[in-house]
């Protein structure tokens, strides 16, 4: 069976922690994301509810005739009272819980938000849910890729930030009875 996994392309905020934060996709983001897939066969398509992931995700669907599922549980970290903010922004007000988030975000969540355990079981648990019946395209966000990338790879919990993944970027997998094995990795720099 093969995985893809696909982030949103750019927003129209950029540099925003934008969470649960429904912003939508700048134009550019959009066809980042067309390019991104471009030559891609899959059968079927699971998303984020979050219009910057699924509204492309409707589209492409409906281009190939693929099943859509709509997953609740691949949006994005929720990041509290960080939503909407810059990190600039952050630092200037609360530089230590900002600085201790970077640093251990196992244990130190967003204020208000939700912390990366919490997002992690939210993660598998969908993951463990999924269609296993032909292959497939994950649209989702940044933090659910990491951690399905670092669970899938065995990676150890400090390696999460170490993963450059700009918008639009792409990662396969082949899964079989070895496990998981990394086919592709596109973090999306040249969208």
């Amino acid at each position: 069976m093969n995985v893809t996994l696909l982030r949103h392309g750019a927003t129209a905020r950029p540099g925003v922690y934008a969470g649960r934060l429904d912003v939508p996709l700048a134009a550019a983001g959009r066809a980042a994301m067309w390019q991104a897939t471009r030559g891609l066969q899959v059968q079927r398509v699971v998303s984020s509810p979050l219009s910057r992931c699924r509204l492309f995700a409707e589209a492409l669907a409906e281009r190939h005739g693929w099943p859509l599922t709509v997953e609740p549980a691949w949006r994005e970290m929720d990041f509290g009272d960080w939503e909407g903010r810059t990190a600039a922004e952050i630092l200037a007000q609360a530089p230590e819980a900002l600085e201790a988030f970077w640093r251990d975000p196992e244990t130190h969540a967003p204020p208000g938000g939700e912390g990366l355990a919490d997002l992690r079981r939210r993660v598998l648990a969908a993951w463990e849910r999924r269609p296993r019946d032909a292959d497939l395209l994950i649209i989702t966000h940044g933090g659910p890729m990491r951690l399905l990338f670092q669970h899938l790879l065995g990676l150890p919990c400090e390696s999460l930030w170490r993963l450059e993944l700009h918008p639009a970027a792409r990662i396969d997998f082949v899964l079989d009875e070895v496990g998981a094995r990394l086919t592709q990795f596109d973090c999306g720099k040249g969208h």
